[in-house]
């Protein structure tokens, strides 16, 4: 089930992230103008003062998210996913809201034909869908998991913004 991530506009100050992880505690991040950041963690989602607030510099914060986001190590299963698949790479790109796949199903939109990817699964809040089929039907905010080789997920991009073109 996909994180949720709430965006506040703090005039004047810059903007307010909120999330809440499966294990039921906060974590809030507030990115000021200037680049500044503060992160309040809550052990639990309804605790009103945080555990801990960090106070980090624009590149420390670039730092740690490159630490959080495996820039300096990769997990050991990604690396080991990626050896079995070889030339093939896997890629979530999210569905535009007003793309023409909307309500279509694999099959009509032809993604394998079109671009040589392969839709493996359908990312969805409500329900996903593991080993998509070609009668599964894209729906709003949807994110597709891909399979290809590195230059063909650009041409899925441009297919689902800009649509099939003449071949229609």
């Amino acid at each position: 089930m996909p994180l949720e991530l709430k965006e506040t506009r703090l005039p004047g100050v810059g903007v307010k992230w909120t999330m809440t992880p499966s294990a039921g505690s906060r974590i809030t991040v507030i990115q000021h103008n200037d680049g500044d950041r503060e992160v309040y963690i809550h052990r639990r989602g309804s605790d009103e003062e945080p555990a801990a607030v960090l106070e980090l510099h624009d590149d420390e914060a670039r730092q740690l998210g490159a630490l959080l986001g495996g820039a300096y190590e990769r997990p050991k299963i990604v690396e080991e996913l990626e050896m079995a698949l070889g030339e093939f790479q896997i890629e979530w790109i999210r569905v535009p809201n007003d793309s023409w796949v909307n309500g279509r199903t694999l099959a009509d939109c032809g993604f394998r034909k079109r671009t040589g990817v392969t839709v493996i699964a359908i990312l969805r809040e409500s329900e996903s869908i593991a080993g998509a089929q070609p009668d599964d039907v894209i729906l709003d905010g949807d994110t597709l998991v891909v399979v290809g080789k590195a230059g063909q997920f650009g041409k899925v991009r441009t297919l689902l913004a800009e649509g099939p073109g003449d071949e229609e």
